[in-house]
């Protein structure tokens, strides 16, 4: 049995393994995956984790995404690489997991994890859900109000920095160096306002057609409706592009985002999932 590091070189090699969704991630800057193969170099297992914090003052930590192996001397095979190589190279001080699936989490705790449930702070709901709230009506919204289509790369680039200025990071670590082209151009709006871009709303369509927002800002002195006018415009432009049955994800990784979804979709829960984390080092 081999265990090596999942490349571009290697990647297609997993893709049915991982799935789309956590292939194309793994071409990200921040994200990392282990695999191991027998003698017939078919993928007999693969750990998958993101680097957080990596580049802050920050100690650094790592959210482990995916887990998974039938053997158990392959689970072994793969905790030792990263216990051994992964958090000695990458100087990480904590590893944690927030993970769908039990039988993952399960593998984690063998493994000196803490094992425990909660709600999942990303919420799940379809568009078609999303239509019968306050939200699917339609409004009529500011010429202000767009997608990012109509924005240059630098456009795009500037908008960016001018929001990392400000400290806000959105939920994306490698927002910085995310192309235009990752976002939906469509469905992703901003507000533009005397050659400036002071709103953003920028989401992702996955491989698997999920929409994933991740980066919600804007400032100046009409913040708060700007926030809410792109909220709108994204929703009626998703409406327009996607069948009712898409899933959107929602991220609540703070107190501002988790009011704001509450106020938007009220009764929502997200659903339980598993957790746990290691000190390392």
């Amino acid at each position: 049995m081999d265990v090596f590091e999942i490349s571009e070189e290697n990647l297609d090699d997993f893709r049915e393994f991982l799935g789309d969704d956590l292939s194309e991630d793994l071409k990200r800057i921040y994200y990392y995956g282990i695999g191991a193969s027998g003698g017939d170099r078919r993928p007999a297992g693969a750990l998958v984790y993101e680097l957080l914090d990596s580049e802050s003052e920050e100690d650094t930590r790592s959210r482990i995404c995916f887990f998974k192996a039938e053997e158990k001397e392959v689970r072994d095979s793969l905790q030792d690489y990263y216990s051994h190589t992964s958090v000695s190279e990458n100087e990480i001080t904590e590893s944690f997991y927030e993970l769908e699936d039990e039988a993952e989490a399960m593998a984690l705790s063998e493994y000196g994890f803490s094992l425990d449930k909660k709600e999942d702070d990303s919420l799940s709901i379809t568009l078609s859900e999303i239509s019968g709230t306050e939200l699917g009506k339609k409004k009529k919204l500011p010429d202000y109000v767009g997608s990012i289509e109509a924005l240059s790369i630098l456009q795009f680039r500037e908008a960016v920095k001018q929001i990392l200025f400000k400290g806000h990071m959105g939920i994306l670590e490698d927002l910085p160096y995310l192309p235009k082209s990752w976002f939906d151009n469509g469905v992703s709006a901003c507000i533009s306002s005397g050659g400036r871009i002071p709103g953003l709303f920028l989401i992702r369509k996955t491989p698997t057609g999920v929409l994933m927002p991740g980066l919600f800002f804007a400032y100046g002195p009409e913040c708060s409706k700007d926030l809410l006018y792109m909220i709108w415009y994204s929703v009626q432009k998703a409406l327009e592009l996607y069948s009712p049955g898409t899933v959107v994800r929602i991220p609540r990784k703070d107190a501002a985002t988790r009011a704001l979804t509450a106020k938007l979709l009220p009764g929502r829960s997200g659903a339980e999932i598993f957790f746990g984390s290691r000190k390392e080092q």
